[in-house]
């Protein structure tokens, strides 16, 4: 039954997606790129792939890309349809199964790998400005980069990754990630163009953001629990509902030290105590993540919490393999947990 329900529906899309290109140009023998025979082969590819994610979801096992694609589904309530307008200096990564149109403004288009088609015209782009009305597809293993010259409004389908910040690339590791914690009101960029995000984050900052991701009410916690937080500071009602329901324990001695960086280990230990707080039970990562390199440098009261991230591919290593647990973590890697945890949570709802 989900089976055909996904065909049909991925059938519609594709159908609608490139009849505008049949409709520009009928495609030659010469030029394979248009042929009814490639089109079909990319089609069916395209399905299959989708009927796996279906499956996995199932199963309950997400990719970062699947866990992007539900979230843009739940926020948007159009499956990912959504028109942004973006300012200069802004950033879209597209890949395969993407499409974007420019409705206003200047949009240049760089081409990374694989093929981007101009369905309007039924042709390849092969880069530089778009034309305004046009309908992109990106297709075959298709890596592309859209950068705004001046001030844009853009039509996305599928999950492009989006950054308005300079310093955030969308195609970046961290740029969307960067984008949805700015847009859901989790995190600030340091500017209205800058995001800063090799700077490393507080204590108080990440339970702060942590509490407005679970949408705390801030009235209902006017107390605290330790020493060095001020009443009334932006921060200590939050602090307050992480102490009540055992997610902050303080470093000792009764102190938070809200001014101290978070650690990669302090961060994974507080969101595993959220989740468990909130009796929500994480999937496993598909993939079988890799364990870390540096597992014997966790701090013993970390151990369980870093497992718990690892397997669920909350967090991850470096390219050599190493968790640093000790390492000030990054407003980047912050955006990027608060970003997986937010899209797989919208997922089990």
């Amino acid at each position: 039954m989900w089976k055909r329900f996904l065909a049909l529906l991925c059938a519609v899309v594709l159908l609608g997606s490139l009849s505008a290109a049949f409709a520009a140009a009928a495609g030659s023998a010469s030029d394979p790129l248009l042929s009814k025979s490639y089109v079909d082969d990319w089609g069916q590819r395209f399905l299959t792939a989708r009927q796996t994610e279906l499956q996995q979801r199932l199963r309950g096992v997400f990719t970062d890309r699947q866990r992007e694609q539900q979230m843009l589904a739940v926020s948007s309530g159009k499956n990912g349809l959504r028109m942004e307008q973006l300012p200069a200096g802004a950033t879209v990564a597209v890949t395969e199964g993407d499409s974007f149109t420019l409705l206003t403004g200047a949009v240049t288009l760089k081409v990374e790998s694989g093929t981007v088609i101009n369905a309007t015209k039924g042709r390849e782009a092969l880069g530089g400005s778009l034309t305004i009305g046009e309908r992109y597809i990106a297709c075959e293993v298709a890596s592309a980069l859209l950068t705004v010259t001046e001030e844009s409004t853009i039509l996305l389908s599928g999950a492009p990754a989006v950054s308005r910040f300079k310093d955030s690339s969308a195609s970046a590791w961290f740029g969307s990630a960067v984008d949805y914690a700015s847009l859901r009101g989790l995190m600030s960029g340091t500017s209205d163009t800058t995001f800063e995000p090799n700077q490393t984050l507080t204590r108080a900052m990440f339970v702060t953001i942590l509490g407005r991701m679970a949408g705390v009410d801030p009235s209902r916690y006017p107390g605290v629990s330790f020493s060095d937080v001020q009443q009334g500071s932006w921060y200590a009602p939050y602090v307050e509902w992480g102490a009540k329901n055992g997610i902050v324990n303080g470093m000792g001695d009764g102190v938070f030290a809200p001014a101290s960086s978070v650690t990669r280990e302090q961060m994974a230990a507080l969101v595993a105590r959220y989740t468990g707080s909130a009796g929500v039970e994480l999937p496993a990562a598909s993939g079988g993540p890799r364990s870390f390199v540096d597992a014997k440098s966790i701090s013993d009261w970390a151990v369980d919490s870093v497992e718990l991230m690892r397997r669920t591919g909350m967090l991850t290593g470096d390219e050599m393999g190493k968790f640093n647990p000790q390492n000030g973590a990054t407003r980047a890697e912050a955006a990027t947990v608060f970003r997986r945890l937010d899209a797989t949570l919208a997922i089990l709802k």
